[in-house]
């Protein structure tokens, strides 16, 4: 039997990249409410998605007025891949003068493809949790 939702954990986190309108796919903050965990990986390679490292893969949601679903959705970071392409989940190096999307370089990368993005140290004390 299900249990009642709970609050695990709280981060600083970030949802799509600028837009406020939840049923706005690839820009907008995700619809609000519960989400189902549908699994997680430390290894997850860039894909349609675009980011490489830790990754939780959430369920898909109807925003509230029923105009779109939004499907694809992950908790992730910013993150390197290392020579294979596999994420290690270290940071890349410094770019001068621009973001590396392999860095977390501060506030603006919590900007995403409407994703919940969230700090790699973030990431990586959720796992455990996930874990379990």
């Amino acid at each position: 039997m299900p249990g009642k939702d709970k609050v695990i954990k709280s981060y600083r986190a970030g949802s799509g990249n600028g837009s406020k309108d939840e049923c706005a796919p690839m820009r907008g903050w995700l619809p609000n409410g519960s989400y189902k965990v549908l699994g997680h990986a430390k290894h997850k390679k860039g894909g349609r998605s675009g980011f490489n490292g830790y990754a939780i893969h959430v369920q898909d949601k109807v925003c509230k007025n029923g105009r779109a679903k939004r499907t694809e959705l992950f908790i992730h970071s910013e993150m390197k891949p290392d020579s294979e392409m596999k994420p290690d989940g270290r940071q890349g190096p410094k770019l001068p003068g621009q973001d590396s999307p392999y860095r977390w370089d501060g506030a603006g990368d919590h900007y995403s493809l409407a994703c919940v993005k969230i700090t790699p140290a973030h990431i990586r004390d959720l796992f455990p949790t996930a874990d379990r």
